[in-house]
């Protein structure tokens, strides 16, 4: 694959994944509740958002927010660009240029211009499933395989746990990009000094890194040492990933500080191949303090990776990239992201085969050990 780099040169690059259509067999994040519910003063919508490359509306109609494609069948003029009219025969979508109307499957109900002629069959517009889950919008492009869910949150209606859905925010990476950023923990001594780690400790911890049920799983116990180098609000623990694939990451914390849970969830939305909306939820037993404190800390946090993630050339993963042992959980995604991407092409069967068959490492107990796990 051929690039440009910022000064004008060519650079010949071959993407790790040449086909990611299996991606539209996934649920997707694409906005919060709240931001739906703030696109349009009635609370109702239409809103414009992109997945994977595709310009997508939602609205809420009839109850539900549905979701199509954000182009009307006669002369492709924006619906995100028009307004929902409700009525006794049902909610509609309105196209703002010649007022043609659809209903929440995406059908045509309604041509203004000769409402005594039948509506032709092609009159309509791409709907997609379309979900409301942990106050996020979800939606998945390709129903056909059936074989995916909405990826976990562990503590969305845990009793006792304060939740708080933070505000989506846009990074000018791939979204394979932004997920090995979260489970990469060579950076953390030199990218988050202070902040989520103490500099003194580069070399991370190792650990087997499993497949189960449609999930990457791995655990590590950072030095308890760190402590004293780090803020109040550090959540400094024991880490346990539950990596919903493709890009949604469940970190449990045992917290060194004080016997309480804290969970911190993200995913991203592959808005196309070069940025990705992201998404946070934070939950925590210890209900003393206030959310801000935590929001703000998680940002800081974000302001220190963002520049260097974005830095990264090209956006897509590369095979030219050189890998070591410490990356183990790296190379495990990639290995899993090109099964997946073969599978889908070749059916469901192979698709869910690939998808949720469980693989679990042995104890690692040496440095040389891990490295032949992780090649």
């Amino acid at each position: 694959m051929l690039w440009i780099d910022n000064k004008g040169d060519e650079m010949s690059f071959t993407a790790l994944l040449a086909d990611k259509s299996y991606l539209r067999h996934f649920w997707h994040p694409v906005c919060t509740l709240k931001e739906f519910t703030e696109s349009a003063p009635a609370g109702i919508g239409p809103m414009a958002v992109k997945l994977l490359g595709e310009d997508i509306v939602l609205a809420k109609l009839d109850g539900r927010i549905a979701a199509m494609r954000d182009r009307c069948a006669h002369r492709f003029a924006k619906l995100s660009k028009g307004c929902v009219k409700q009525g006794a025969a049902g909610d509609r979508l309105e196209c703002p240029y010649h007022g043609w109307q659809y209903d929440k499957d995406g059908a045509c109900r309604t041509i203004p211009a000769c409402p005594e002629l039948p509506i032709p069959k092609k009159a309509r517009s791409d709907a997609f499933e379309c979900e409301v889950r942990y106050d996020i919008v979800w939606v998945r492009l390709d129903a056909s395989f059936g074989v995916t869910e909405i990826p976990l949150f562990s503590d969305w209606e845990e009793e006792g746990m304060r939740v708080v859905v933070v505000d989506s925010y846009v990074w000018q990476t791939s979204a394979e990009r932004r997920w090995e950023n979260f489970t990469d923990f060579s950076h953390f001594a030199f990218v988050h000094p202070g902040t989520l780690y103490d500099s003194a400790f580069a070399r991370p911890p190792m650990a087997p890194v499993n497949r189960v049920n449609g999930e990457l799983r791995f655990s590590i116990e950072p030095p308890k040492e760190m402590l004293e180098q780090l803020p109040e609000h550090s959540p400094l623990g024991a880490f346990n990933y539950r990596c919903t694939m493709p890009y949604t990451v469940n970190l449990e914390i045992a917290l060194y500080r004080k016997p309480e849970r804290f969970v911190l969830w993200t995913t991203s939305c592959p808005i196309d191949d070069m940025t990705c909306r992201n998404f946070m939820i934070i939950a925590r037993a210890d209900t003393d303090d206030d959310d801000a404190t935590h929001v703000a800390f998680q940002k800081q946090v974000l302001a220190e990776d963002q520049p260097v993630i974005e830095s990264q050339f090209p956006h897509h993963i590369c095979t030219e990239e050189i890998s070591v042992v410490t990356d183990k959980v790296s190379i495990q995604y990639r290995k899993w992201q090109r099964e997946l991407a073969s599978a889908a092409l070749q059916g469901k069967e192979q698709f869910e085969r690939a998808l949720l068959t469980d693989i679990v490492e042995p104890p690692i107990a040496s440095v040389a050990q891990a490295q032949v796990a992780a090649v």
